[in-house]
């Protein structure tokens, strides 16, 4: 009967056999007038939800209180939540919580109600940065057991290998009252649940799934850009994949993985790590932002802004470390999510208006994290109501982000492959006629020279010179003499064949390689241009041009061991037709 009395008044009343109507009416009553009422968490029960609103809690106002002054404060202060979680925000007083759990056997037929069969519960503290956590189990007003945990002992000393604080109990009375004492200087967010030993087993497991996911292709995508960075040398992707680091660390940091994983020795670190990793975030991701927009060059004014910001931030951050204020850096790295959001927005926004298409990847990337994050910030920090999608918005506009910045960066790498081929392209073009010069002419030759040595087949080279060029310069100008160089050009592409390669050799020469092509089929496509060069006038300033052409044809022959042989019969014999009169082929 006491155990009834002292499990809540609720349970009291409708304890009676009144009727109904009287009983319900006067619990109903008696509920109002008693805001410290409670109802007990039936351990028999799952649990799926956070234990917020099953439980009383109150502030502690100055200096830490015992035990027994806490029980009479709860008494008289303590009130429900309503909300499953609950929230205080940055740096706020030390919260006392207080949850009856009832282990109901009696109401099980085949169930001895006096035999005492302890029931393992396990009561999950799922926020990793709590300091201290102090739980008193008590049954009958008398203390069975205390625990303390937090973040403030190395990890070693936690009893489940777990991200998060895991408290197990023996639940052996029909009613234990459990009082938590839980004090941090982070955010104080307190997601509790019960869980039994399958519940407990299933959320790791669902975490692990989770988290497997999210961090392997982040890992993937670091990694991955990592590579391009060093293998193109490009810091554009050095500098994502710094900023993809800094978020996974500072992920880890807050969701505990990186305490058990990382720095399990080190409860100082993890006093600190989500302010500096918040912060180093923040600024991996401006400057990122920065490399990516070139916004030294194009966004000068924004650059500066964020290059200050940036400095700030770093000088800031930096005296409070060196001051040991901790709750500062808090406050500092929450607030700083507010801007970073606001300059990563309006940098791809005035980047997109600037005439920059891979900006219209990067704004919508940003638009998703940044409001992740701010979102994320806004819940941890207790401005908005605890939510699962506001702890985790970050992850998801990250992921959507990562994929984004992905395609943004493959057109920007897309782009600059096509420009770096174009250059190459244009390098190997002769600019007045659209003719491979000699460096394109190099590239081509040594597949075609090398399967026809190697194969035995045919293959002849045509040496063109035009006859006097520098007379028609001088008597008609360079213009002219461009004119020329052009038609003939234009002529030696109309009369080549598929497969032939038309090169201008330098100046006034001009080079055609022809596979496939024996000396007597070379001398007659020779002949045949010198006599149509013969025939071509040209009109430039109402005067009319004419112009002659002299070729050496060779063909390769089995003593050829290099193109360059080949190519000195050919200049051998253009020699020879101009110094037998010009205008001719020889061979």
């Amino acid at each position: 009967m006491q155990s009834l009395i002292n499990s809540s008044p609720l349970s009291f009343i409708l304890h009676f056999s009144w009727s109904r109507y009287w009983g319900y009416l006067l619990a109903a009553f008696f509920y109002l007038g008693c805001n410290t009422s409670l109802a007990a968490i039936n351990i028999n029960q799952s649990q799926p939800t956070a234990l917020g609103m099953t439980a009383t809690y109150f502030k502690e106002e100055g200096p830490k209180l015992s035990l027994a002054a806490a029980v009479k404060e709860m008494k008289h202060r303590g009130h429900l939540s309503d909300n499953a979680i609950l929230s205080f925000g940055i740096n706020a007083n030390p919260i006392w919580l207080k949850l009856e759990v009832d282990k109901p056997d009696f109401d099980k037929p085949d169930v001895d109600k006096h035999e005492n069969t302890p029931i393992t519960r396990h009561l999950r503290f799922e926020t990793s940065w709590l300091d201290k956590i102090d739980l008193y189990f008590l049954v009958d007003n008398e203390l069975k057991r205390h625990v303390s945990a937090g973040d403030n002992w190395p990890f070693k000393h936690r009893q489940y290998n777990d991200r998060f604080i895991v408290v197990p109990y023996e639940y052996t009375s029909d009613i234990t009252d459990v009082y938590i004492r839980i004090e941090t200087e982070d955010p104080l967010i307190i997601p509790l649940y019960l869980y039994n030993n399958d519940e407990l087993v299933n959320a790791k497991v669902s975490d692990g799934y989770i988290y497997g996911l999210i961090y392997g292709f982040l890992l993937a995508l670091l990694a991955y850009n990592a590579l391009l960075a060093f293998s193109l040398k490009s810091r554009r992707y050095l500098f994502y994949a710094q900023y993809l680091c800094f978020f996974l660390l500072m992920n880890a940091s807050y969701t505990g993985h990186a305490y058990k994983w990382f720095w399990p020795e080190s409860s100082l670190w993890q006093q600190w790590s989500n302010p500096i990793l918040m912060l180093l975030f923040v600024i991996s991701g401006l400057l990122f932002a920065m490399r990516f927009l070139g916004s030294r060059i194009h966004l000068p004014k924004l650059h500066k802004v964020i290059t200050a910001y940036c400095s700030v931030l770093t000088l800031i951050a930096a005296a409070c470390v060196l001051l040991g204020t901790n709750v500062a850096l808090l406050y500092t790295a929450f607030i700083a999510i507010i801007p970073f959001s606001a300059l990563m927005i309006v940098s791809g926004a005035v980047a997109l208006l600037s005439g920059m298409k891979a900006a219209r990847y990067f704004l919508a990337a940003t638009i998703f994290a940044t409001l992740g994050a701010a979102y994320t910030s806004f819940t941890v920090s207790g401005v908005l109501a605890y939510s699962d999608l506001g702890f985790h918005a970050v992850e998801i506009g990250m992921l959507i982000e990562a994929v984004l910045f992905a395609l943004a960066l493959s057109h920007q790498f897309k782009i600059s492959q096509e420009e770096k081929m174009r250059a190459e392209k244009l390098a190997d073009i002769d600019q007045l006629t659209g003719l491979y010069n000699r460096r394109g002419f190099d590239k081509i030759l040594s597949p075609i020279f090398s399967t026809a040595q190697r194969n035995d087949r045919k293959l002849s080279v045509l040496l063109l010179d035009i006859d006097h060029f520098k007379m028609i310069n001088d008597q008609y100008g360079h213009l002219a003499g461009d004119k020329v160089i052009t038609n003939l050009s234009a002529l030696l592409l109309e009369e080549a064949r598929t497969g032939d390669v038309v090169a201008r050799w330098g100046g006034e020469e001009f080079i055609l390689l022809l596979p496939e092509t024996d000396s007597s089929e070379a001398f007659s496509l020779a002949e045949r241009l010198v006599r149509r060069s013969a025939d071509l006038t040209l009109l430039f300033e109402q005067q009319e041009i004419l112009f002659t052409v002299s070729i050496g044809v060779a063909s390769l022959v089995n003593d050829d061991k290099s193109f360059l042989q080949l190519l000195d019969k050919a200049d051998h014999a253009l020699y020879s037709a101009k110094e037998s009169g010009r205008n001719r082929v020889c061979v």
